[in-house]
């Protein structure tokens, strides 16, 4: 049987999870936050991050590419980033038992990391956050000395001044889960379009499914970036949509029809 230990001293083994992150640039501080979510990563883990860039043209060209590390890039001539699309397409792409779904600002202490993953290869559950849904909005300077020396205890110590993202329920930022049972479960629901309550639906479709969600006792970490427009909603109208796609899973009662 595989030890998952420690792959080398002070990194541990996650070579069963990928971790995957779907990107579009729209400011140099998100560009220097995934650079550091890359370099915090293989830090701490022996494992696989892959980044898929869609763009009109290609912003991001990593500084860091160590071994596990993968990036393509997606000429995308949409101006609204349909991001649970290409969660999906990173999902088919790769081949371990486990997918780490990462937003590029969040930031997780790695021992809950380590907690969500075990609860997963020990198959008790399908969905696991490596947070208990405090996910906490850092400050530029914070964010800034976190990027250049990318120890974690700057930003907990932070952590009685800082301001939730979501309240005390988020389900954003990261989760990781079982590949095959989240496939079998409908994978992301490419209804939602663009900024929206994707995140919501996803663990309350589990819910509806009767799967085990896990939540690791931590809290999450959003580094400081502009709030541009691939943080809202892309228009009135696909904002309803969004919504409406929210309510009619949260109504469904029969496994067959959530994403018919």
């Amino acid at each position: 049987m595989k030890d998952y230990k420690t792959y080398m001293p002070g990194k541990t083994d996650l070579t069963d999870v990928t971790f995957i992150l779907p990107l579009r640039i729209d400011s140099n501080e998100r560009i220097e936050n995934i650079d550091a979510l890359i370099k915090y990563t293989f830090n701490h883990f022996k494992t696989v991050f892959k980044v898929l860039e869609t763009d009109i043209t290609r912003k991001y060209f990593p500084v860091f590419e160590p071994e596990g590390f993968h990036y393509e890039f997606i000429a995308d001539n949409n101006e609204v980033f349909h991001r649970t699309r290409w969660i999906n397409r990173l999902i088919s792409m790769s081949n371990t038992p486990f997918m780490a779904i990462w937003d590029a600002d969040a930031i997780a202490p790695p021992e809950h990391v380590i907690m969500a993953v075990e609860k997963l290869r020990k198959k008790h559950t399908v969905m696991s956050f490596p947070y208990v849904g405090r996910f906490y909005s850092c400050d530029k300077v914070s964010c800034d000395l976190f990027k250049k020396i990318l120890d974690i205890e700057i930003l907990m110590k932070r952590v009685p001044v800082m301001q939730l993202m979501h309240g005390y329920h988020s389900v954003g930022g990261a989760f990781i889960v079982n590949k095959e049972q989240y496939i079998n479960a409908g994978g992301e629901n490419e209804n939602f379009y663009g900024w929206g309550p994707e995140d919501a639906e996803r663990v309350k479709r589990l819910e509806i499914l009767g799967l085990p969600i896990f939540y690791s006792p931590g809290v999450l970490f959003h580094l400081w970036h502009p709030m541009n427009k691939n943080s809202w909603f892309a228009n009135e109208e696909s904002e309803k949509l969004n919504r409406r796609e929210l309510l009619r899973i949260c109504r469904s009662e029969k496994v067959g029809v959530l994403l018919s």
